[in-house]
C-alpha cells in the first residue's frame, strides 16, 4: 500500500478552527502552516523508522536512562 498524501495545512487549518473556535491572526497562518509542515516531516520520520515486533514502550519515563 503506498504512502497516504500527507496533509495539506492549508485545508487542516481551514477545517480545524472555525469548529473549535481557535482565533487565527491572518498575519499568522503562513507561519502556523510552517509549522504543520515541519511537524508533519518529523512524524513521518518517525513512522519511517523501523522497529522489531519485540519492542515495547518503557513502563515508565526517567529522563537520563
Amino acid at each position: 500500500m503506498p504512502d497516504p498524501m500527507p496533509p495539506d495545512p492549508e485545508a487542516l487549518l481551514a477545517a480545524l478552527l472555525p469548529p473549535t473556535g481557535i482565533p487565527l491572526d491572518p498575519a499568522w497562518r503562513p507561519a502556523v502552516a510552517a509549522n504543520l509542515r515541519v511537524a508533519g516531516a518529523i512524524a513521518a520520520a518517525l513512522q519511517a523508522f523501523p522497529l522489531p515486533d519485540a519492542t515495547e514502550p518503557a513502563p515508565v519515563f526517567e529522563p537520563g536512562r
